[in-house]
């Protein structure tokens, strides 16, 4: 009986040894799987590599889209830069001493940056977060127009030699909103200052 059970047993064993043989390891066979995948990904990144490193420019359609032109022609010579300097003694400003430049420019698209340039430091003017502005041109009063984001509206006359000159009268006065604003105690520029447009040569 004992060389009964012994006997079932190398059996059992050898069967269990046999069946074994016949499967490749799971680690052998996860081996061979990831090889074949790391393969066929160094071929594509290769030929994408070779693809990109064979073009000496950026294809058209990647390039990013210009700007699209929203102002009317009647606007557009006042596309441009333009700056003044403004001393710290003014609180339009908003610096302690010496001067800053204030710098605005419009663009095609009708959008406006505004900028405050003090000590190497450039700040957004009137708004410590820099929200985008807008402009338009008002053919009938002869102005630029900045619509601020914050709804405020600054009006400009254009000079002869196109250069942008505050309207503070009407900047102050235009609209209910632009009266609040100034009422709660926000600067009014103390005088009109001349923005010189900036020269293309």
């Amino acid at each position: 009986m004992f060389k009964k059970a012994d006997y079932r047993q190398c059996i059992f064993i050898v069967a269990v040894a046999g069946l074994a043989g016949c499967h490749p390891p799971l680690e052998d066979s996860v081996a061979e799987q990831m090889d074949v995948e790391t393969s066929a990904v160094a071929e594509t990144q290769g030929k994408k590599l070779t693809d990109v490193a064979g073009r000496a420019t950026v294809p058209v359609e990647q390039a990013e889209p210009k700007a699209k032109k929203t102002i009317p022609e009647s606007a557009e010579p006042y596309i441009g830069r333009y700056q003044a300097t403004i001393s710290c003694d003014d609180p339009f400003v908003n610096c302690e001493s010496g001067s800053s430049d204030f710098v605005v420019n419009l663009l095609e698209d009708g959008t406006a940056h505004r900028t405050l340039i003090h000590s190497g430091q450039i700040t957004f003017a009137s708004n410590l977060d820099y929200r985008q502005d807008h402009w338009s041109y008002d053919p009938s009063h002869h102005q630029v127009i900045l619509h601020r984001s914050s709804g405020v509206e600054f009006f400009y006359d254009v000079d002869q030699d196109y250069n942008l000159v505050m309207d503070l009268d009407r900047t102050a006065h235009a609209t209910e909103h632009n009266k609040q604003y100034f009422a709660d105690g926000n600067p009014l520029p103390k005088q009109a200052y001349r923005l010189m447009k900036e020269k293309i040569s």
